[in-house]
């Protein structure tokens, strides 16, 4: 039986967990962990997405900032949650929960953000060529990035996370597609998704290239890398709107952003096995939970 029509308009997001996956519908998410027995433990969260509870919060521009912000703070939650159900450790306090993501986003925004500007700015001068610096910038940035990605990816653990993420994949693939949700069903899909935050951060280094270079007085040093680091909800912004759209046209133009952004996905998103798949698809269902049952 395939899915209603409700289900094949709405837009379904998740992430990769320990162990399992996190999906996210407008009006709640849901996480499915496998457990150490072999179970697999299921629960859904009523939380409406903020675009949903503000009408504010979607207009463009503004939605790009709001969304990542939403996302972020459910992907971080679902991740200490499976830490938990997997581990067996006790409850991660939230004031611990926050402080980590806080100084993660510190050492993300010095290394891939503030570093490259500041290596950039050795070879190339801003001033005279602010646009050849800022290629320079995005391209030490990709090389940051791959190595820190190839060498985490090496990592048993990070491996399966990476499986868990296209398992998250194809489950969301199969539903847009309105296909009956089944390990069979799914585990056809492709791996990879026009939508993935992997492709986001693909489109913020090639945003990022144009905005900086617009920045003036770039031959001061504590500016040239403040601003970096101020212009970065604008840069995410409009990456995310470059997101949007190239998720929902045929064009060459869109075609090649896609394109860009699937050898990025290449790096954390693996093939999945039917038990991993599974998970997506319990954690899919409970998402959805009613609202698309035929």
């Amino acid at each position: 039986m395939r899915l209603p029509l409700l289900a094949q308009q709405l837009t379904l997001g998740g992430s990769a967990a320990l162990e399992g996956v996190m999906m996210k519908s407008p009006w709640a998410w849901a996480l499915a962990v496998r457990l150490p027995d072999g179970g697999v433990h299921v629960e859904r969260h009523e939380e409406p997405a903020l675009s949903q509870r503000y009408p504010w919060a979607r207009l463009p521009l503004v939605r790009g900032v709001v969304a990542l912000l939403d996302a972020l703070s459910v992907s971080y939650r679902a991740l200490a949650r499976s830490a938990e159900l997997v581990g067996g450790e006790e409850e991660v306090p939230k004031g611990a929960l926050w402080g980590t993501v806080a100084v993660s986003l510190l050492i993300g925004i010095a290394l891939f953000i503030v570093l490259p500007g500041f290596l950039s700015g050795l070879l190339v001068d801003p001033a005279r060529l602010p646009l050849l610096y800022n290629l320079l910038a995005g391209l030490i940035k990709v090389g940051l990035l791959v190595g820190y990605l190839r060498f985490i990816g090496r990592m048993p653990e990070i491996r399966r996370f990476f499986m868990y993420h296209g398992a998250e994949h194809k489950a969301i693939h199969a539903f847009e597609k309105g296909l009956p949700l089944t390990v069979e069903n799914v585990m056809a899909q492709p791996r990879f998704h026009p939508r993935c935050g992997t492709t986001f951060i693909a489109f913020v280094i090639v945003v990022s290239i144009l905005v900086y270079s617009l920045i003036p007085a770039p031959e001061v040093l504590w500016w040239r890398l403040l601003a970096r680091v101020l212009f970065l909800p604008l840069v995410a912004a409009l990456a995310f709107e470059l997101l949007y759209l190239s998720a929902r046209h045929e064009d060459p133009l869109s075609r090649l952003l896609r394109g860009l952004g699937f050898r990025f996905q290449a790096l954390t998103v693996a093939e999945p096995t039917p038990d991993m798949v599974e998970v997506a698809i319990r954690s899919t269902e409970a998402a959805l939970g009613e609202r698309v049952v035929a």
